[in-house]
């Protein structure tokens, strides 16, 4: 099993709500806390059930799978459909998992789940999708390091959501939008513009970080 020096961050956020639930027993508690352990602001993990087992201390492999089932039915962890992100059944190597803070949210995007893969340890790790777009158009959605127009509107977004948010971007999650602006006549300029003004506009609607599509969405 995985020790515990192997976490991403030495801290876990867990739904307040989970300690007023008597539904919810020790085992319980901790399985969600070590899903908690490896959440994005989305919610999205994917820890393995070593990892799970590893992190709260717990020997049974079917205690921790029944406290994921009790979680699920309980509405505190939500566990994605691959089909839903474009992967076939089979595409995942482990479950991907939303904790759920209130119990209501909606369905994290495709840029939602990919951005939690650096909180993920490696030995957890998939290889990357195959399919990411939907578009239609594949030459949008590759990345060709003699683009240097793109490759300068991804890097002018991620610095330009740091100062405005102080989140961090993964960038191999953007240079497909960032390609697709590059195409359409946009300078990092204009990105940088616009990407502060809708970052000041998510953050004065409590939103979540837009992403460079989201940006895109706001320009083209």
């Amino acid at each position: 099993m995985k020790s515990l020096s192997e976490n991403k961050r030495p801290w876990s956020v867990v739904p307040m709500r989970c300690f007023s639930d008597r539904q919810l027993n020790e085992t319980d508690l901790r399985v969600l806390g070590a899903l908690c352990g490896f959440t994005n602001r989305h919610g999205v993990c994917w820890p393995s059930m070593d990892t799970l087992m590893s992190v709260s201390s717990m020997k049974s492999r079917t205690s921790v799978h029944q406290s994921v089932k009790k979680l699920k039915k309980l509405k505190y962890v939500r566990q994605l459909n691959p089909k839903d992100y474009q992967e076939t059944m089979t595409g995942w190597k482990s479950n991907r998992y939303q904790v759920l803070w209130d119990g209501d949210e909606a369905l994290p995007r495709w840029e939602d789940v990919q951005s939690a893969k650096p909180l993920q340890l490696r030995s957890d790790a998939d290889d990357e999708p195959k399919e990411i777009g939907g578009l239609g158009d594949v030459d949008l959605y590759t990345h060709t390091p003699d683009d240097p127009a793109a490759e300068a509107i991804a890097h002018t977004y991620l610095s330009a959501v740091q100062q405005a948010t102080g989140q961090v971007r993964m960038y191999d999650n953007e240079i497909a939008h960032a390609r697709r602006l590059a195409l359409a006549g946009f300078t990092a300029a204009d990105v940088r513009a616009a990407t502060l003004n809708t970052c000041d506009a998510a953050l004065e609607r409590r939103a979540g970080v837009p992403s460079l599509y989201d940006v895109a969405e706001a320009m083209l």
